[in-house]
């Protein structure tokens, strides 16, 4: 067992020599050689752990949970201030009315929607921003957080990075497949932020962010770092999403988590969260039709894709960040499985959820309530109670809604959404790197 003070040191997925401290890793999110970032040690966390956070605050049980991880290297007070600041907002675990009776009446949401850009990546990208700051400005008066999204992970990092000194954001996303909600909220005209328009799919901006933080070069005016789920503080900052579930559920009672999955952060900190002694007795991705995660599983052959556009638009990925973090924590440890669920089955949950539970979920969310629905009927689960992340609020996805609903505000959205202002850049690496070498979008 670690000591929950132990001084956090990082190890590479794919070369175990390859290690580096929470400052190198917040320089270079990715080894050089390879793989992914991980913690070397995995903290095992007291018996009674849930037992002695049962009353506290959101931030204050994840601060408690990040503790092991980061509380050396920040100092406690540090620690403190940071996870009041990031995560200053509900986290409620919701039972949707109507379905008393039904083996349905056993699935909740927890709604992690309820941040500035009202998807579940709020909680990473506000502490990693805030970490970032604190670890590197004495170093680096400026820096660069430089993000591919689908959708939700450019809001939350535009949200965090907005008008902060020193700190700027360059956010790529497809020009087609971000609702236009989404697109407001990445690419709304604000200091600190420059939002690039690609013409291609998510995996085309994967692909010019990983170039440019290969590019040595691109260090002009300030490091370049990362805000995707590539980097491990951001995952990290989401282990305490399954202990807040766990403690709202009776003792006893067995306990099922279905994930809403395309890059594989969420899944990888629940996993973690396992491999950190919390019980979790399921664990389920549930992905859409671009995931490769099913057929790996099933076959235990990897084939990353071309993702497609689908409803659960954040979720097309054909080749997820995380597949790494998550092998290496599924190994000699707690089963995952993967399902897929596809775009009629999509909409269609969204339906019966609202018809007979007066709830309205978004379409990643849906993925998982399916998901559920088919993990309850499952023999040997009439004793599990499962809970459902709840990734993005509804009225993101107002093209959604009218496919499954005739009608675009059946769930409204609860911030101002101003004309977006995007760069368009078509699909030019060149031009990535004519933004980032200038001082473009700095306060």
């Amino acid at each position: 067992m670690s000591s929950p003070r132990s001084k956090l040191e990082f190890v590479s997925t794919a070369d175990a020599a390859q290690r580096a401290s929470l400052r190198e890793v917040l320089l270079a999110s990715m080894p050089g050689k390879g793989g992914l970032w991980v913690p070397s040690v995995i903290p095992q966390l007291p018996a009674d752990f849930i037992a002695a956070h049962q009353a506290d605050t959101y931030a204050d049980l994840a601060e408690a949970v990040i503790g092991p991880f980061l509380g050396e290297e920040l100092g406690a007070d540090v620690l403190h201030r940071l996870c009041q600041e990031a995560f200053n907002f509900p986290v409620p675990l919701v039972h949707p009315p109507g379905f008393a009776g039904q083996a349905a009446d056993r699935i909740q949401v927890l709604e992690l929607f309820q941040g500035p850009s009202a998807a579940f990546k709020d909680f990473a990208v506000r502490l990693l921003v805030r970490v970032t700051a604190h670890v590197l400005s004495a170093e680096y008066p400026r820096f660069t957080i430089l993000a591919a999204t689908s959708g939700d992970t450019g809001g939350a990092v535009t949200e965090a990075c907005a008008g902060i000194p020193g700190v700027r954001a360059v956010v790529l996303y497809p020009r087609i497949g971000v609702s236009p909600v989404q697109e407001s909220q990445i690419a709304r005209a604000r200091p600190g932020v420059v939002a690039l328009s690609v013409d291609g799919s998510f995996d085309d901006c994967q692909a010019l962010v990983k170039r440019a933080l290969a590019d040595d070069s691109l260090r002009r005016v300030g490091p370049l770092l990362t805000a995707n789920s590539i980097n491990p503080i951001r995952l990290i900052a989401q282990v305490p999403f399954a202990f807040h579930v766990r403690r709202q559920l009776a003792a006893g009672r067995r306990l099922g988590i279905v994930v809403p999955s395309g890059n594989l952060g969420n899944v990888g900190a629940v996993q973690l969260a396992r491999r950190m002694g919390l019980p979790v007795d399921v664990l389920v991705a549930a992905t859409n039709i671009n995931s490769p995660l099913p057929e790996l599983f099933a076959t235990g052959k990897y084939q990353p894709r071309r993702s497609t556009p689908t409803a659960s638009n954040a979720m097309d990925i054909g080749a997820p960040n995380n597949l790494d973090r998550l092998l290496a924590w599924r190994q000699d440890g707690p089963a995952v499985s993967a399902v897929t669920v596809d775009d009629a089955a999509t909409l269609d949950t969204m339906r019966r959820v609202r018809s007979a539970g007066g709830y309205v979920l978004c379409p990643h969310t849906a993925v998982g309530w399916k998901a559920a629905e088919d993990l309850l009927a499952q023999p040997g689960n009439g004793d599990l109670d499962v809970v459902v992340f709840g990734t993005a609020h509804p009225a993101k996805f107002p093209d959604v809604l009218q496919a499954a609903f005739d009608d675009s505000h059946a769930s409204t959205f609860p911030y101002e959404l101003p004309k977006p202002a995007p760069l368009s850049i078509g699909n030019d690496y060149e031009a990535v790197r004519r933004v980032i070498d200038s001082t473009q979008g700095f306060t």
